[in-house]
């Protein structure tokens, strides 16, 4: 059995959608037609069910399982849509299609709370902000700061995940803040833990729009590629064409540099204005706590191949093939990075082993070696570096 809700933005109607009520999956959807939908105004059906999936919390981060599980829901899709949708990263939300709700009911910036005891629409207007908070670290919004804060707490790998957001934040801030990035700052948890706490870039006027909805607006041509789509797609609507492109070659050299491999579709993005739909800008750089090694058991630093080899999810599943497309290979300022050194001191000063910190220092001196060699005309080729390989071998 399902039910069926109203889609708003604000309090503008964008469509009716229908939600099974045991499995907490979106089953249609029928549009309005609303500048105000999601993905830029083209909220198909078949992208509106993936914008509900997006929007659930993964099954993997357990401690907001219990929540759901305590809120006696099954699903993070049944928890999710018992909570409106709500998020504090846009102004997006469902309405029961037998209820009499308006925005000002539900906003999250005056009706949310952060910790427990929360209560779903039907026994008061009190609603979970964290019930469309995605992302695989576990995380909350603490609402009682202005703005409010997301804290993400990092137990496994020395914490790692915590203190690359730090040092990444670091590197952005060295730059010169030529691109926008979220500030954060590393805490010790109750349990000796890490968490990383950082302000939220959204407000009630500005809300952050991924490059998912962006991509998936409209359909691209076989023979454009999506890091240039996304490009032309942001210009279409009123971002600058060059300021976009060097954005998106900094993130991608930036991203190289940290061995990033959780730059998806999700983690970045543009903003918009929330009350006169219109793209402002791009999003501050976030999320890159998935970087320098930090899963890594092994001890030897990875030879050049070896670092070319390694995966990530972006607009491709290569660092090479992303490369490729960078236009301004000087965006990034080499002379403007940690030093190796400097590299070892940041991670060895929070107590991560000094061999894991040589190790993470090591892979990153590479990486920094082949961004020069890159900036200076090469190309970085996973079969010439194996090539070499051969030949030193032989």
């Amino acid at each position: 059995m399902s039910e069926l809700y109203v889609l708003k933005h604000k309090n503008t109607e964008c469509g009716v959608l229908s939600i099974d009520r045991i499995d907490g999956k979106m089953e249609g959807y029928k549009s309005f037609g609303v500048k105000e939908a999601p993905f830029l105004g083209n909220d198909q059906s078949d992208l509106m069910k993936k914008w509900w999936a997006a929007r659930c919390v993964p099954a993997t981060r357990k401690a907001m399982q219990e929540v759901i599980r305590l809120a006696g829901c099954e699903t993070s899709g049944e928890y999710l849509a018992k909570n409106l949708a709500l998020s504090m990263t846009d102004s997006y939300w469902i309405c029961p299609i037998e209820a009499d709700l308006k925005w000002e009911d539900v906003n999250l910036r005056k009706t949310g709370i952060t910790m427990g005891g929360r209560i779903p629409y039907r026994n008061t207007t009190s609603y979970d902000p964290n019930a469309s908070l995605t992302g695989q670290m576990e995380k909350y919004w603490d609402l009682s700061y202005k703005p409010p804060q997301l804290i993400k707490t990092a137990g496994m790998h020395y914490g790692q995940q915590a203190l690359n957001e730090q040092f990444a934040a670091n590197l952005h801030k060295a730059q010169g803040g030529v691109f926008p990035y979220v500030e954060y700052s590393v805490q010790e948890t109750a349990d000796g833990d890490r968490k990383v706490v950082c302000p939220a870039f959204t407000s009630e006027t500005i809300e952050f729009v991924p490059a998912m909805e962006v991509l998936d607006s409209e359909k691209v041509p076989n023979d454009e590629s999506m890091y240039d789509a996304y490009i032309r797609i942001c210009s279409d609507h009123g971002l600058d064409r060059e300021y976009i492109s060097d954005y998106l070659d900094y993130q991608t050299l930036s991203d190289f540099v940290i061995m990033n491999t959780d730059e998806h579709m999700m983690n970045f993005g543009v903003l918009r204005n929330a009350d006169a739909p219109g793209l402002t800008g791009t999003a501050p750089i976030f999320d890159s706590g998935n970087s320098m090694y930090y899963s890594d058991t092994r001890r030897r630093p990875y030879e050049r191949y070896e670092l070319l080899e390694l995966k990530i999810t972006s607009f491709h599943g290569t660092e090479e093939a992303m490369l490729k497309h960078v236009k301004n290979r000087r965006i990034l300022k080499a002379d403007l990075l940690p030093t190796p050194a400097e590299v070892f001191a940041f991670y060895a000063g929070y107590n991560i082993p000094e061999e894991k910190a040589q190790y993470i220092s090591n892979n990153y001196e590479e990486k920094v070696r082949m961004l020069r060699e890159f900036q200076n005309g090469k190309m970085i080729s996973l079969y010439t570096e194996r090539k070499n390989i051969g030949c030193r071998e032989s």
